[in-house]
């Protein structure tokens, strides 16, 4: 249970910011940058062993986790009043090594220095890690402060040029805030032969212009500047901080007398007229000899060859997005950006200038089967629009580039938690309830309400996206077949999926329809109940996989054996016997007994289990992989396994 009252502040800061901002600083050197860790205890206390401190554990895991390959991260966890929100930010000269050390260490002196703390925030100069049991996210917060400054006092001469700069910085630095680029500005000047002064100001990517703009105004009026060599004001939303370097022991300089200057004789009217028009006159023919020349070359240039099925995606121009603009967000593609790497190309993360967060895919080549993918799913971006499926923001074409921008889902896949020992934990029942449902409802719009409708082939755990409410986004719709009307189903050579996840039909003649999907979606659902994967490797008998293994026990009378051990019993039995009845329902060996999703919703929301038909037996899989390509990215975006090659067993 939380308790409710006054926040408090846990603050640490540099002696000498100079060494941060100019060379990188080691993961051993962050301890020793800071004066003092202070953490005073109000009365706003959580229980010892409370659901918010479990939470609270889960949540610093998670940032720490995820600051490897983001600079700016926000998560939420557990439900109110228990709910517990944390975020974090890293400097953009910060490396992604130095970044997930400065992480951890801010969380491991949280826990140590504030026990029972409901809110807390940690200030470094290359970082800043925050939690609290509200929502601090896109909230411009100035309710706490804290200055400092270090070194001798002997620069107050340039008090004003440093005013002057944190102004300009600050109308940079809000002009666009939100992309993690815009969001940080900087500068350095030249004051004399001997002094450079250096200037920063950054806010949180999630703050708006006008908030960040708010922020940095707040912090220039908190910022008495005194003349010190370094120092640094810091807020929840943004910073300001600087340093001068001298290179020598600075002299007062004498005044130097101004010359007196003769004045210019001034020209009449009538020649400044023959001037001007002469001007013009040049700069008119220069502007005729540069359209001449454009025109000239425009007509010589050969037109590029396009991809096949191009003609298609460019009439979707407003979901088109300039490539410099993705490059921008994307830190110029940076190895740090990079969310997981699969058949077609390279994942990043991404920071669009309206602050929206995003994942890039970037096609690796433009390959036939590239540009097939490429297509599909650049289509289905301007159809799909539903809460349980990923959003298409747009895409990109300019040279080879082929680009995707997808929503970015903080999450990332249900596989990182469903067969993770730590993170499998926090899958209480209700959430694994709740990502069932959610499933469900995004393959009937896929099924029977998007036109064209849609099958999607390769659903599978890690192309199941969670969202910061543990919603699930169902994502990839690289091998989704489009139908026309009321077409349901098809034949391919192309057998594209993952073993264990396709339906036997699929797998073995290429014959796909809506009852694949259920099929996948069946395995889904009996790998959320027990924790296990389909795969015999888990259930410790060399040749049962996890559908015989819980057909088994369902014959039995021992279904509830089949249970997650780590929910601990503590699930409604009602519902748990009405998935698992659903799961082998959609998993049975016939297609035609195979219920539609539209019924399977409304199985999951009946009472009244009794009245369910009785399933019939799994298939047997009488089939086995003899050639894989898998890539397993569980980056927030969609990648894809393929099987290349099956044969009968």
């Amino acid at each position: 249970m939380v308790r409710i009252s006054s926040s408090i502040i846990l603050t640490f800061h540099y002696l000498t910011v100079a060494v941060t901002l100019l060379k990188p600083a080691s993961s051993q050197d962050i301890n020793h940058y800071f004066e003092s860790a202070n953490c005073t205890s109000g009365d706003k206390q959580f229980e010892q062993g409370s659901e918010y401190q479990a939470n609270l554990h889960y949540l610093l895991s998670n940032l720490t986790s995820n600051s490897d390959t983001q600079k700016f991260f926000n998560f939420t966890t557990g439900e109110v009043p228990n709910k517990a929100y944390g975020l974090f930010f890293c400097h953009k000269r910060t490396d992604s090594q130095l970044c997930q050390d400065c992480i951890s260490t801010a969380a491991k002196e949280i826990m140590q220095n504030c026990t029972s703390s409901v809110e807390a925030i940690v200030w470094y100069t290359m970082c800043m890690l925050r939690y609290a049991n509200r929502s601090i996210f896109s909230i411009n917060d100035v309710s706490k402060y804290h200055i400092y400054k270090s070194g001798p006092t002997k620069f107050s001469r340039f008090n004003q040029q440093l005013s002057h700069a944190f102004i300009s910085l600050s109308d940079e630095a809000s002009a666009s805030s939100g992309n993690l680029t815009s969001a940080s500005a900087d500068t350095a000047s030249i004051l004399d032969e001997y002094i450079q002064m250096n200037a920063d100001v950054a806010c949180t990517p999630d703050l708006s212009p006008t908030d960040c703009r708010s922020c940095l105004q707040t912090g220039l009026r908190r910022f008495h500047l005194q003349g010190h060599e370094s120092g640094g004001l810091l807020q929840p939303s943004c910073q300001l901080t600087y340093f001068f370097s001298d290179d020598s022991d600075y002299v007062e300089p004498a005044p130097t007398p101004v010359p007196l200057l003769k004045p210019m004789p001034t020209p009449s009217n009538k020649k400044l007229l023959h001037i001007s028009i002469g001007v013009i006159s040049a700069l008119a023919g220069l502007c005729l000899l540069l359209i001449v020349l454009l025109i000239y070359s425009l007509k010589r240039r050969k037109p590029t060859r396009k991809p096949a099925g191009l003609e298609e995606i460019e009439s979707m121009e407003s979901l088109h997005l300039e490539f410099e603009a993705i490059k921008a967000a994307t830190y110029n593609f940076s190895d740090d950006n990079i969310l997981g790497k699969g058949g077609f190309g390279v994942v990043y993360k991404g920071i669009l200038a309206n602050g929206q967060a995003v994942a890039v895919k970037r096609l690796s080549n433009a390959s036939g089967q590239g540009i097939r993918e490429f297509k599909a799913e650049a289509c289905l971006a301007a159809k799909l629009q539903h809460r349980n499926l990923v959003k298409v923001y747009g895409f990109c074409l300019e040279g080879r580039e082929m680009l995707l921008v997808y929503e970015f889902v903080p999450n990332k896949s249900l596989d990182r938690f469903l067969f993770d020992a730590n993170r499998g934990a926090y899958l209480n029942w209700g959430i694994r309830h709740k990502i069932i449902v959610g499933i469900a409802r995004g393959l009937v719009y896929l099924h029977e309400d998007s036109c064209p409708k849609i099958i999607h082939r390769d659903l599978k755990p890690s192309n199941i996206l969670l969202d910061g409410e543990m919603n699930p986004k169902i994502a990839d719709f690289g091998m989704a077949k489009l139908f026309g009307g009321e077409q349901t189903q098809g034949n391919t050579s192309r057998i594209a999926g993952t073993f264990g996840y396709m339906a036997p039909e699929y797998s073995t003649t290429g014959h796909f329809s809506i009852k694949s999907d259920i099929f996948s979606y069946g395995v889904i659902v009996l790998e959320i109940v027990s924790g296990m994967m389909n795969r015999c490797s888990d259930l410790n008998a060399s040749e049962e996989n996890l559908l015989s293994y819980a057909w088994k026990l369902w014959n039995g009378g021992e279904h509830l054996n089949f249970v997650d051990k780590t929910l601990e019993n503590n699930f409604a039995t009602n519902d748990v016997e009405r998935c698992i009845h659903v799961g082998l329902l959609c998993t049975q060996a016939d297609p035609a007994k195979r219920p539609n999703m539209a019924s399977v919703l409304i199985m999951l929301n009946t009472q009244l289990n009794n009245q369910l038909p009785s399933p019939s037996c799994p298939p047997n899989f009488p089939f086995k992989q003899e050639t894989t390509t898998f890539s397993h990215g569980s980056s927030g975006i969609p990648i894809e396994d393929v099987i290349t090659e099956l044969s009968p067993r």
